[in-house]
């Protein structure tokens, strides 16, 4: 089917994530390297350990490692969990074993564990509470993820990614005055950051200061161009501003496995029926729906749009086949139009 009424853009493909926080899935591999952990990030074995228990832990951690570069991660989580147990205050250990932990099954809420006692021990270590954060969110502490983070930030001022990660959570959890602080920081300190530009466009947006909105939104697009969310972001800013027709230009040069999301067609559908072209509307969730034939919802969009363009008998026929994917709303659209 020829689109003249789609610009071919080359916007890049992305995980599509309208909400652009979300992209901030807060994890990532971690700080540590098993059994040699950054000498800033952590206390050592203590200054009463003795020459015996020093070495005790160095053997540990050297066969750790040797079986962790063997990916035989049971065996080195047994060596760490043996060593823990003779030395609970050594955090170089319990740092390792954490990370054993995540390697052998992603088990985040043990190496949680594992992070806690370890902070228990040194507390005093803003990478070491960052990656405890980090874990707390995995498991769905953000209550303990947001007294991580706070801490980290606390204790390094400097680091754009606290400030990002505290903001995350904070904005998670319905403080969004203090993520916006937070956001503004994280930009500040590092200015090719997009996450927090789009996350304070999202805020705007979501406050309904639309040209601050669009202000963040380009910032965030200009810094990555090809992530689709950032496109999306601005398009909606321009929607929001009343001008359907910028935002049909960001939104129709997106690549298929992009616009075809639901939520973009729903937002470029929208900017078309605003400029009168319903047909067009209807065309391009049909578009969509035969690309993916087993989407009932698409079907029945593509059926609504051509109702409202006055194409019966196309309204029909995606009406009968949403309804035969299983669509409550078939029936409805059917009734109306005789099908």
């Amino acid at each position: 089917m020829t689109r003249p009424w789609r610009g071919r853009g080359g916007a890049g493909a992305g995980v599509l994530v309208v909400v652009a926080v979300a992209l901030l899935a807060l994890v990532g591999a971690l700080v540590w390297v098993v059994g040699s952990p950054p000498a800033e990030a952590v206390g050592g074995t203590g200054a009463s350990a003795g020459v015996d228990e020093a070495a005790s832990v160095e053997a540990s951690l050297a066969a750790a490692r040797s079986y962790v570069e063997q990916e035989a991660f049971g065996k080195a989580e047994a060596v760490l969990v043996s060593a823990v147990g003779q030395f609970p205050e050594d955090v170089p250990l319990r740092l390792s074993l954490a990370e054993v932990l995540l390697l052998n099954g992603e088990r985040s809420a043990e190496a949680y564990a594992q992070y806690e006692a370890a902070l228990a021990i040194e507390p005093n270590s803003a990478p070491v509470q960052f990656q405890a954060g980090t874990l707390a969110s995995t498991i769905g502490r953000d209550d303990r993820a947001l007294e991580h983070y706070s801490m980290a930030r606390s204790m390094d001022t400097e680091q754009a990614s606290y400030a990002l990660f505290l903001a995350a959570v904070q904005l998670r959890m319905g403080d969004v005055g203090a993520a916006k602080v937070n956001f503004l920081h994280a930009l500040h300190l590092d200015e090719s950051d997009a996450t927090a530009a789009a996350a304070l466009a999202q805020i705007a947006l979501d406050e309904n200061d639309r040209d601050l909105a669009l202000s963040y939104a380009r910032r965030a697009r200009a810094i990555e161009p090809g992530v689709a969310a950032y496109v999306v972001l601005e398009a909606r800013a321009h929607r929001r501003l009343a001008d359907p027709e910028a935002a049909l230009g960001l939104l129709l040069a997106l690549p298929d496995e992009s616009l075809f999301q639901s939520g973009v067609l729903t937002l470029a559908a929208e900017c078309l029926g605003l400029q009168g072209k319903p047909g067009d509307a209807a065309a391009l969730w049909a578009e969509a729906a035969d690309a993916d034939r087993g989407d009932a919802e698409k079907a029945l969009q593509a059926g609504l749009w051509f109702e409202r363009a006055g194409d019966r008998e196309r309204a029909a026929a995606y009406a009968s086949r949403a309804g035969m994917l299983g669509s409550e709303g078939a029936a409805a659209l059917l009734g109306r139009i005789g099908g």
